[in-house]
């Protein structure tokens, strides 16, 4: 497992529309689209040009849904064989189409096939994350789920004058605002 972060740190999206989740099909398993930043990128624009690169749609990725840890061979098995350990960080990113009527395009023939999902079809599928089952359960039951903000830093003196507020979102299925 490599040490440089651009190996080792990926995105998971979390797309909604109305009470539909954007997942890829591979070969019969589902997953959310993502995959690794590029130097200079963060983590929103990795997820929004994931998006656009596996879907075919532009989105807004709006804030950090949750984290995943890959912890080798402590928590997950060695992926190779020839790694003694190893560490991956999956941050899962909120993120909503910029326009509803986008059509979806696969990647290439030899890539998933892009879909839009009823939430209510999520707990039924074989799917990764599961935790994306717990999330359209709660979604369709009406309750709001947070988002984290995103903030990119600057170099600032410690005297530097805080933000008046953080961008926290509460995502819903009516809403999808930013609170």
């Amino acid at each position: 497992m490599s040490q440089n972060i651009y190996d080792n740190i990926r995105t998971r999206v979390i797309v909604l529309r109305e009470d539909q989740l954007l997942l890829l099909n591979d070969e019969g398993t589902w997953r959310l689209p993502g995959g690794g930043l590029e130097p200079y990128e963060s983590l929103l624009e990795c997820a929004a040009r994931e998006v656009y690169e596996e879907a075919g749609i532009e989105v807004e990725a709006t804030s950090i849904a949750f984290l995943g840890e890959w912890v080798y061979p402590t928590h997950a098995p060695c992926p190779r064989k020839r790694m003694q350990y190893g560490y991956t960080l999956e941050v899962h990113v909120y993120a909503h189409p910029v326009n509803a009527d986008q059509p979806l395009q696969q990647e290439g023939p030899d890539f998933p096939q892009p879909a839009w999902i009823p939430l209510s079809s999520v707990t039924q599928l074989p799917l990764w994350p599961k935790e994306l089952k717990t999330l359209a359960t709660t979604l369709l039951s009406g309750k709001a789920v947070p988002g984290v903000p995103s903030i990119i830093k600057q170099l600032e003196g410690p005297q530097a004058r805080p933000p008046v507020e953080l961008a926290y979102t509460q995502i819903t299925l009516a809403t999808q605002s930013e609170v």
